[in-house]
């Protein structure tokens, strides 16, 4: 797997066509080893979230090339390989795992990173209304070793119309219901398929909280289409 990170690091510090054509071969054996180690952890995953046992690697994978048009950053290919795990698609907006191969670092993550208003406003009604079971999924100490803060960024003040008073707060601050965890290189390649599979095994009530308490009509999700949607 040390070909992926070495790979990654060298496109980082290369980034242009020429360096890509010269090192197609490359490209090719980490793009082959990412898809590979995706098809265990599929397998691996399976037995808890079953919807996605029919899945393959390429079901999941972004490209590695970047879209140019509505960028000032003209670099033409992305520094990290990338998969998101749904069984609704990579176009899906929640309810899937997500992983990030970057030159010092694995990402796992799982919940959602944007939602209309509405719907967000529902997830926070949500979550006041079943406290209890929410803060059993957070505050459980696994989780909670794993992912010890929900969300990449918060408000400072509890949104309107919401109780002030409320226990938990910190619940209702954020800005994005996501949690993540990451492994260096050498934690990764120290790891089994299966004890990967096992931190989005934990993930996983988190991420069904929020597919029992979020829907999207199909017309949101149509103009929802352009947001950079998960992480």
């Amino acid at each position: 797997m040390h070909r992926i990170f070495d790979f990654l690091q060298e496109l980082v510090a290369n980034n242009n066509r020429d360096w890509f054509q010269a090192h197609k071969d490359e490209y090719d054996t980490a793009w082959g080893l990412f898809n590979d180690f995706l098809e265990k952890l599929i397998a691996e995953m399976a037995p808890f979230e079953p919807s996605i046992a029919y899945l393959t690697p390429k079901d999941c994978t972004y490209r590695i090339y970047r879209d140019l048009r509505f960028t000032q950053d003209k670099t033409p290919y992305k520094g990290h390989f990338g998969a998101y795990i749904n069984a609704d698609g990579k176009k899906a907006y929640y309810g899937g795992y997500y992983i990030q191969f970057e030159p010092r670092q694995v990402m796992f993550a799982s919940g959602v990173w944007w939602l209309p208003t509405k719907e967000m406003r529902a997830l926070r009604q949500a979550i006041v209304d079943q406290a209890d079971t929410y803060t059993q999924i957070v505050e459980d100490p696994e989780f909670k070793r794993l992912c010890p803060t929900i969300g990449l960024d918060h408000y400072k003040r509890i949104p309107n119309g919401f109780p002030k008073d409320f226990a938990h707060p910190d619940y209702l601050l954020c800005k994005d219901y996501t949690c993540h965890t990451a492994l260096t290189p050498s934690q990764f390649q120290k790891a089994e398929v299966a004890d990967i599979a096992r931190l989005f095994r934990l993930m996983k009530p988190f991420n069904d909280f929020l597919k029992e308490n979020v829907l999207i009509n199909y017309e949101e999700m149509e103009g929802m289409k352009d947001v950079v949607k998960f992480l």
